[in-house]
């Protein structure tokens, strides 16, 4: 898996749905991740303030960010734009009609 910055998981992430668009899945995550602090005692370069984790999943293929809190909004705008131009080719689920069954006669019995 390889933590990409959020940039390249966007493009990347945008390169996946062109690859899923005929057939396949692709599975998207979202989680909130606090880094723990290092065993040796050094302070953790990524901080202490709480993450946005996010990984795709394709088959074998998985990429993954962390966005900061103050950089969230930022990053969901350009993840929707994405999200709305590859959600084109979705079909609709048909539906399936039950014929209904005549009614069971009392007196037959």
């Amino acid at each position: 898996m390889g933590r990409l910055s959020q940039d390249g998981f966007l493009t990347a992430l945008d390169k996946f749905f062109v690859k899923v668009r005929t057939a396949g899945s692709l599975f998207v995550t979202m989680k909130r991740y606090v880094p723990k602090p290092s065993k040796s005692g050094k302070p953790n370069p990524e901080g202490s303030e709480p993450l946005c984790l996010i990984r795709a999943k394709i088959g074998n293929n998985a990429i993954s960010t962390v966005v900061p809190l103050k950089d969230v909004a930022k990053f969901q705008d350009a993840y929707g734009t994405i999200l709305k131009g590859n959600m084109d080719g979705l079909k609709k689920p048909e539906k399936v009609l039950k014929k209904k069954q005549p009614p069971k006669d009392k007196d037959a019995a």
